[in-house]
């Protein structure tokens, strides 16, 4: 590009007349527009993962294609077995269907199965008015109400515990002695109170106390009872609704009457000590004489409920055989050492 001026300046008085001619010529030079040879990097790099093949893992070729894979199949002409899928999809960030299901029939059918959910619902990431099944551990059964019959049960698995309320007919279906035993809940719908996640009982939900002992849930129940104890001061960093085991010294037992709804109840605790500090176990459903016979003596409570108060840590008997007591467990000579030094 040229560009150019030209400036003419005249001046007038009374004597002379001067006329001054100056021209000016400027020009500037444009850079010309190149062409651009390298696209947006970012964007080239988007497309080249877009259109460059995807290494799909090594998979052994004697396994036959199956027809709801063959979208998949054909892209790479790899067969990728259903054990692999779940793998695929971390790997190559390609979402990979479910095997669908064989026939019509299922196909409709599955759309009224609920899923499986489990006690941990912060993991439960379906909306409000969700329907599940929930198959877990009965850890405390609560008094039955009237007008209408209600009962409020807790359940625990392996990532947590959640309580419901079961109404009606499931009310007599619960009692201390359910506690430890298999509940199956069916269509449960999510709820949210408060911001918080909470399992409700609708008209066409069911519950019944199962046997199964093969299931992976009550396997980890009966786990429990082999873990490695906790000593006093180590409760004290373990998380609220855990449940363990822990040993000490029943140094002492105490027992004080409290209200529950306007109901007067006893609440007994047996007092543990050992050299890494103490820590209370209570109970509402055992009295005074119960754990007058362990006092001075080396204790074991298997599978009793971590929780909490005013911010100091304590241990909840679980009823019926949710919690056991022993008296024969390794470290037993070492804590008589402790309390007669």
């Amino acid at each position: 590009m040229r560009v150019g001026w030209n400036f003419r300046f005249t001046m007038h008085n009374d004597f002379t007349k001067h006329t001054i001619h100056h021209k000016m010529c400027l020009k500037f030079v444009m850079p010309r527009k190149r062409p651009i040879n390298n696209p947006n990097p970012v964007k080239h790099q988007v497309v080249d993962l877009l259109s460059s093949p995807v290494a799909l893992p090594a998979v052994p070729h004697d396994i036959p294609a199956s027809s709801d894979d063959e979208a998949l199949n054909n892209h790479e002409n790899v067969v990728v077995p259903d054990g692999q899928r779940s793998a695929l999809k971390s790997d190559v960030g390609v979402d990979v269907l479910p095997k669908s299901p064989s026939s019509n029939r299922d196909r409709f059918l599955q759309g009224f199965l609920p899923a499986r959910t489990c006690c941990n619902l912060d993991l439960c990431r379906a909306p409000a008015g969700s329907k599940f099944n929930l198959t877990a551990i009965c850890i405390a059964v609560f008094p039955a109400s009237v007008n209408p019959d209600r009962r409020y049960i807790q359940l625990a698995d392996v990532t947590g515990t959640v309580g419901v309320t079961v109404w009606n007919q499931n009310v007599n279906k619960f009692s201390t002695s359910s506690v430890g035993s298999l509940v199956s809940l069916s269509r449960v719908a999510i709820s949210s109170h408060h911001g918080k996640k909470q399992l409700t009982m609708t008209r066409d939900s069911s519950t019944d106390i199962i046997e199964d002992p093969s299931h992976n849930v009550f396997e980890w129940w009966q786990q429990l009872l082999s873990l490695n104890p906790k000593s006093c001061g180590s409760v004290q960093d373990v998380a609220d609704n855990s449940i363990i085991s822990v040993t000490g010294i029943c140094g002492h037992v105490t027992s004080e009457v409290k209200m529950v709804q306007g109901v007067p109840k006893t609440l007994t605790t047996a007092h543990l000590v050992d050299p890494s500090g103490r820590v209370d176990v209570k109970s509402w459903n055992h009295d005074h004489g119960h754990f007058m016979q362990y006092v001075d003596r080396p204790v074991m409570f298997k599978r009793v409920r971590v929780t909490s108060f005013a911010g100091t840590k304590m241990c909840e008997i679980l009823d019926g055989a949710g919690t056991i007591i022993e008296e024969e467990f390794p470290g037993k000579t070492s804590l008589f050492k402790f309390w007669s030094s």
